[in-house]
């Protein structure tokens, strides 16, 4: 059976996917190109022939990354109607799919964005944690529970296994569940 010949679009993509994937399972210095090549199916060159060197190929991880991520959260306008719903949106968002991760290897490795890339990218959220609580919540209030559960919900996606076991919690995901729902009762308490 011959090969299908893919466009240049779609290897990008598929480099790029594969790029990501190498870099939230084994971080910056894993993620080789060898490794990317192998799991697209084509030749390191090949590879190299997209993005021109390996730093090309990060420049365009590292944006990728990020701007999943604010495209990610931001969508989060559209989060089923409840505290809990939205929690679980963002434990989505940032743990199963993995920007948690790649989030914290690009911060920790300098290969961040501009500062500026940063500003006012969400700033609509506040709003919906406001229209799912009850009338008269400040924004004040609203921005900090949100601050509370992406800070919360993103150290949880890096680390909340290990500190589960180092406080001898189970880690499974009706465990990780009940812990959103636990925020969720909280932060509509509090606020």
């Amino acid at each position: 059976m011959p090969r299908r010949r893919r466009s240049a679009a779609e290897s990008k993509r598929l480099i790029l996917d594969a790029a990501q994937h190498q870099l939230a399972s084994h971080g910056l210095d894993g993620m080789t190109l060898d490794a990317i090549a192998a799991e697209v199916g084509i030749s390191r060159q090949a590879v190299l022939h997209h993005f021109g060197s390996r730093a090309g190929l990060m420049r365009a991880v590292v944006a990728e990354a990020w701007g999943g991520l604010f495209t990610e959260l931001s969508s989060l306008k559209e989060a089923p109607p409840s505290v809990e719903g939205f929690i679980d949106s963002v434990d989505d968002v940032v743990r199963k799919k993995g920007h948690a991760r790649i989030g914290a290897w690009l911060l920790l490795a300098g290969k961040g964005l501009p500062a500026e890339v940063f500003d006012g990218a969400l700033a609509e959220l506040p709003e919906q944690v406001q229209s799912l609580t009850p009338e008269g919540v400040e924004r004040e209030d609203a921005e900090f529970g949100l601050l509370l559960v992406a800070a919360a919900l993103f150290g949880d996606a890096i680390f909340g296994e290990r500190l589960r076991q180092a406080l001898g919690l189970a880690d499974g995901e009706d465990d990780r569940a009940a812990f959103r729902s636990w925020m969720a009762r909280r932060l509509t308490q509090t606020l």
